[in-house]
């Protein structure tokens, strides 16, 4: 059965072994070294550890059984800062159930009235899918491209 909820202090480093294989999978490809190694240093970063235990990093995870298969989380109050779902479980609906748990949890504990995403080139469509709309063009910043995006809830 799979379930969504809150990952917990122990599944930090499976959670982000699996962020950073369905980086590499299906995103690290059209970025330059210095964004592949930009967001490895994001994901292993002590800082980003240090704010998930206290609360202020709050990280979503999709269980089979016990096993994680999909990662959402949100950085300050609203902006979806990884959404990563294994390879092998795409078009699943996951990524959908996890945006739409997400969205759920803005709503019921931030307050919240929109959220933002800078989507990776391969999951623009998906976004779009999902009700995101474009709020600027694409963009490069330390090797890292994305399109800003925001969605009303």
């Amino acid at each position: 059965m799979r379930v969504i909820r809150r990952i917990k202090e122990k599944e930090w480093g499976d959670a982000m072994k699996l962020v950073w294989s369905v980086f590499l999978a299906f995103n690290a490809e059209g970025y330059t070294p210095e964004g592949v190694d930009n967001f490895y240093k994001f994901i292993t970063d002590d800082v980003l550890y240090m704010m998930f235990k206290q609360g202020e990093y709050v990280v979503f995870g999709c269980f089979d059984d016990d096993e994680i298969i999909g990662v959402i989380s949100v950085r300050g109050k609203n902006h979806i800062s990884l959404l990563f779902v294994d390879g092998e479980y795409h078009h699943q609906g996951i990524a959908k159930r996890l945006v739409r748990e997400l969205c759920n949890y803005l709503i019921e504990e931030g307050g919240q009235f929109y959220t933002t995403v800078n989507s990776s080139p391969y999951a623009v469509d998906f976004y779009h899918k999902v009700g995101f709309k474009d709020t600027g063009k694409t963009q490069k910043a330390n090797g890292i491209i994305y399109t800003p995006m925001r969605f009303w809830l």
